[in-house]
């Protein structure tokens, strides 16, 4: 039987819910206006952008420095964030990138052969069961950060500093807004509820990223999603990401939407950040030479394993044609026998041509040959299982 931490079912399904069901009857009261509106991106972006500079490519990957005083208001925002203190964020992130897509990965997507299943677990499921993924910090993350006092302190105040920041502090900014205990209250239903939000979207990168997008960098589950970019303002190169973890940027090009680079790039320009780590663009050119004659690699194995199953498909059919020839069943199944080879044969040119110039394939085709193949396979079974009761009935 599952074990549920209450923490992690509070925190990521019970709380949100509340929120959502109070929000809907405050725009049955007051309706959804402008200011809402604004409240709603405000807790959303806030906690996207914290998220990005500060628990990720801070803490999780010292890939720059910055100002203690910055770094206290990333501690504070961080809380507000539910996403745990900061040190179990950094911790469970460590091990992701040693461990990835491996038993030891605390939210790999393959855990499960299932991939609705797999998916659940990558996005909430690791955060849900057990010890929940709070408990969870290691000799390793200690050693990494613990010198730190403001994560040290977080960590000892933590749920004082989370109540805070999702109670008080933005019903604070609702009051000093509009002035009124109306404005209070959408201050904490709407800046609450953009932070739950974002809380989902945080979690698309363990999920949705490693179940989509393009993977140019390195060989793993992860991908680059570029459309995902407005919503996680940079988190989305997550391929790019776990090639080069500790480089600040996640979009690498200068045109790709990555936010949280531009913010940390601006810190640096202020005076508020420094030592911002940047990967060579000659070693990621290597990487990605490297990476794609892997995947051209694996593409050779399968392909080269369907030419084997096409010809064993080939000489089963070719007996079976001729077995047909030397009997009266000729008329009822030489077409459909012989359509399946003609088949067989445009099957083969185009493996054998994807094989000549494995640099233009992709897994994509490799995929659509390896269900024609089945299809044929299918057929011909069908085929078979007919002449076979044919003959029976004959003799």
């Amino acid at each position: 039987m599952t074990k549920y931490n209450f923490t992690s079912v509070f925190a990521l399904i019970i709380y949100p819910i509340f929120l959502i069901a109070l929000s809907l009857n405050y725009v049955f009261d007051y309706q959804f206006g402008l200011f809402e509106g604004l409240l709603f991106v405000c807790g959303y972006y806030v906690a996207n952008i914290t998220v990005g500079i500060g628990l990720h490519r801070l803490w999780s990957h010292d890939s720059y420095k910055i100002n203690k005083y910055v770094e206290f208001v990333l501690v504070i925002l961080s809380a507000g964030t539910l996403q745990g203190p900061a040190l179990s964020w950094a911790s469970n992130h460590f091990k992701h990138h040693t461990h990835t897509d491996t038993d030891l990965d605390p939210h790999s997507p393959l855990k499960y052969q299932s991939k609705v299943r797999g998916f659940w677990w990558s996005h909430m499921g690791w955060m849900l069961e057990g010890e929940g993924s709070w408990k969870s910090i290691t000799k390793v993350t200690m050693v990494k950060l613990g010198r730190n006092k403001l994560l040290r302190w977080q960590l000892k105040y933590y749920w004082e500093l989370a109540i805070i920041m999702n109670l008080f502090v933005p019903a604070i900014v609702g009051f000093a807004i509009g002035n009124s205990l109306q404005s209070a209250y959408a201050g904490f239903l709407f800046i609450g509820l953009g932070r739950a939000l974002q809380q989902q979207i945080t979690f698309f990168v363990n999920s949705l990223c490693h179940f989509a997008g393009t993977k140019k960098y390195v060989k793993s589950t992860s991908g680059d999603i570029w459309w995902l970019a407005l919503l996680l303002l940079g988190e989305n190169y997550h391929n790019y990401h776990h090639a080069f973890p500790s480089d600040y940027r996640n979009g690498a090009k200068w045109y790709h939407f990555d936010a949280h680079k531009w913010i940390i790039y601006l810190m640096s320009l202020c005076g508020l950040a420094w030592d911002l780590n940047r990967t060579p663009k000659i070693r990621i050119e290597a990487k990605m030479s490297q990476t794609i004659e892997q995947y051209a690699s694996l593409r050779r194995e399968k392909l080269e394993l369907m030419n084997i199953k096409i010809a064993e498909l080939a000489l089963i059919m070719q007996d079976g044609l001729k077995e047909v020839e030397n009997t009266n069943l000729r008329k009822r199944f030489s077409y459909s026998l012989s359509k399946l080879q003609i088949n067989l044969n445009k099957l083969t040119h185009r493996l054998n041509n994807q094989l000549k110039n494995l640099e233009n394939s992709s897994e994509n085709i490799v995929n659509i040959i390896s269900k024609e193949i089945k299809k044929i396979e299918n057929s011909w079974q069908k085929i078979y299982l007919e002449l076979e009761s044919q003959k029976l009935l004959v003799q």
